[in-house]
């Protein structure tokens, strides 16, 4: 038997998106933040998206978010470095993020998400991509679900 060892180059994905929209995105982890308040109910936050620090504060000043991040840290911080370990063959871990339009919450969520993991773990290449706000892209190699997506 032999010894487990990091992959070379592992890969953590962040995705952002709406299930209005559709389906959520093939992924290790997802997670609904649709039970956070929703900035798209304030009239000054609908234009703006989870990118926008005005929208990030009003989600992430929630005590509900802020309980929820330290859950979701601390899962990740588990999980996603046992997995790189024990499966030889997993070289990228996907966490997707959802709300019902892939504007605020999750976008929010995402960003803290993906800036926590690049602090926390430099050695991982992150990735942090909204498919409802950018165009889908993805660093794993040999995803077949985007194949799918580019072929129709």
């Amino acid at each position: 038997m032999s010894a487990n060892k990091q992959p070379a180059n592992p890969t953590v994905n962040v995705v952002s998106f709406g299930f209005k929209n559709g389906d959520p995105p093939q992924a290790n982890v997802v997670m609904d933040v649709r039970f956070l308040k929703n900035p798209f109910w304030v009239e000054e936050l609908r234009p703006l998206t989870g990118r926008d620090q005005p929208v990030r504060n009003y989600v992430m000043e929630q005590s509900s978010a802020q309980e929820f991040m330290g859950n979701l840290k601390a899962l990740v911080s588990h999980v996603i470095p046992v997995m790189f370990v024990n499966q030889a063959n997993i070289d990228c871990f996907t966490i997707a993020l959802g709300c019902t339009g892939g504007q605020h919450r999750s976008v929010a969520v995402a960003e803290e998400v993906a800036r926590f993991l690049k602090e926390s773990y430099p050695q991982y290449k992150v990735s942090l991509s909204h498919r409802e706000l950018d165009q889908m892209t993805s660093t794993c190699q040999g995803e077949e679900n985007l194949a799918l997506q580019e072929g129709g």
